[in-house]
């Protein structure tokens, strides 16, 4: 019968860390008798006169720190050999790559169980045990990591939201993880969502040779909706138009895993954009209108050659619905003529958050974004603002300048609480109250306190299956407090 490393672990350390106690001497030693009232003693009672060298032993154990003492009884249990079972199409070096336990380094129960919940997440396989044995001595220890592997491919269905594309979803998706037993990732899917229909394919080479980075080819094709708020004459109002701007390319991405090189990425992108030269608004594309000068220069097909350089920090405590952690991302996208680009233009983005628990399930998040973009960069590179993925309380984009912002400011805090007592449910129904800032603009017009725009109100996360967290918020934008109603999945940040 196996056992797990739980039940394992604790009997095989005390058994190799432990030898047998030694004999203890016998050491005889006579009471201190009384000492007589004069001092003496007697010939058979004499005085206890403890030794100066003893004395000073004893003030010098009073005073050494209690971790020190324990640290040095500590025993230590060392690897000395690893074996695999069960891993008939899996490579072992392909195990090894997502085992921080190495040959002649001492091992924990920690260790055991991160190590083992690595191989876990790679979906390779469908069971993990990683299990210690004797070695051939006391100290050493051998590691049996024993696998059952996957045989058939993945079929997923996934959603979410990003902050171009709104919220998503994919239908139809398929996943080859450990391609041929190399650790190789290979799988295309399809994307349907509120602004974008797409399709892609990747294929990942985890631990490029030998080393921390992950490479990566992904094959796309696309085609995004983007919305336009245009000023008209003599009114003041805004009208509403709708552009498709669709393309496909190809992106090659070096990104780390572990320690310090998991902080950076970089990635080539080359993709061919084709941007509708005419505009239509509502439900009814049949009808075509004139676009403006400044959309007119980015119509048309064009060739994007482009580098994407980015420094991401994440110590948050899990991805899903952080309560405590921090996550940043810092990075800097050029295109150039020499690339073969259609434009030179560069983009640098600042993005920081922070969570923090509270008080019983109750955590605060806070988050500042802000960024920069070439005049020179096509408007479907540019910046926006307005709706339920960035400046809550108004209508999708609608605060965006006309042809798209090369500046961007934006701020956001919201206060997170289970609306179920239940410990299972916590997460499954949240309430939230928000309150957002930003500021989208270009040039001539500069940055200025007063032209901050806000929103505020509160909101409902209910997790559902396959669909996942389905988001739903009542904001106001202030201080005009006209009710606005954003449907959309996952958190905002």
């Amino acid at each position: 019968m196996k056992k797990t490393s739980r039940t394992i672990i604790p009997g095989i350390i005390a058994r190799l860390l432990l030898p047998p106690a030694p004999a203890l001497p016998t050491i005889r030693s006579h009471p201190c008798s009384p000492v007589a009232p004069d001092g003496r003693g007697s010939r058979f009672n004499r005085p206890c006169h403890l030794p100066l060298s003893l004395l000073l032993l004893l003030s010098l154990l009073l005073f050494l720190p209690l971790p020190l003492t324990a640290q040095s009884e500590e025993k230590t249990l060392l690897i000395e050999s690893i074996q695999f079972e069960g891993n008939t199409k899996t490579k072992a070096s392909v195990i090894r790559n997502y085992l921080t336990l190495k040959e002649g380094q001492p091992v924990t129960r920690e260790e055991l169980e991160k190590d083992q919940s690595r191989l876990q997440q790679t979906n390779f396989f469908k069971e993990v045990q990683l299990l210690l044995q004797p070695g051939s001595e006391r100290g050493r220890a051998l590691l049996v990591v024993s696998v059952q592997e996957r045989r058939w491919p993945y079929l997923q269905f996934e959603s979410g939201y990003n902050e171009l594309d709104g919220w998503y979803i994919s239908p139809l998706g398929v996943r080859f993880d450990n391609l041929f037993g190399g650790g190789h990732f290979f799988g295309g899917e399809l994307v349907i969502g509120d602004r974008i229909a797409a399709g892609r394919v990747d294929f990942i080479k985890p631990f490029l040779w030998g080393s921390e980075y992950d490479f990566q080819a992904q094959f796309f094709v696309s085609s995004r909706e983007f919305v336009h708020f245009i000023p008209q004459e003599n009114s003041g109002s805004q009208d509403k138009f709708k552009q498709q701007v669709g393309g496909g390319g190809l992106m090659l991405r070096l990104a780390g895993n572990s320690g310090i090189p998991k902080l950076f990425s970089l990635a080539y992108i080359a993709q061919t954009v084709e941007a509708d030269s005419f505009l239509t608004q509502g439900s009814d594309k049949s009808q075509h209108y004139d676009a403006p000068e400044y959309l007119l220069e980015a119509a048309g097909k064009k060739d994007l050659r482009r580098f994407v350089f980015a420094f991401t920090v994440d110590t948050r405590n899990r991805k899903g619905n952080p309560s405590s952690g921090w996550w940043g991302s810092l990075s800097y996208d050029q295109s150039s003529r020499d690339l073969g680009s259609f434009a030179n233009f560069y983009r640098v983005i600042g993005d920081i958050r922070r969570y923090q628990h509270l008080w019983k399930g109750v955590s605060g998040a806070v988050r500042l974004k802000g960024g920069r973009v070439s005049e020179a960069a096509p408007f479907y590179e540019k910046f926006y603002l307005g709706g339920p993925n960035s400046l809550r309380g108004y209508a999708d984009r609608s605060l965006t300048p006309p042809g798209y912002a090369s500046y961007l400011t934006q701020g956001s805090a919201e206060l997170r609480f289970p609306l179920s007592a239940r410990p299972k449910n916590r997460d499954r129904l949240i309430g939230v109250l928000f309150y957002d800032v930003g500021y989208a603009w270009n040039k001539p017009d500069s940055w200025e306190f007063e032209r901050l725009k806000a929103g505020m109100g509160f909101g409902v996360r209910l997790k559902l299956p396959i669909v996942g967290l389905l988001r739903m918020d009542f904001a106001y934008p202030v201080p005009e407090y006209e009710f606005r109603f954003h449907l959309s999945l996952g958190h905002t940040f």
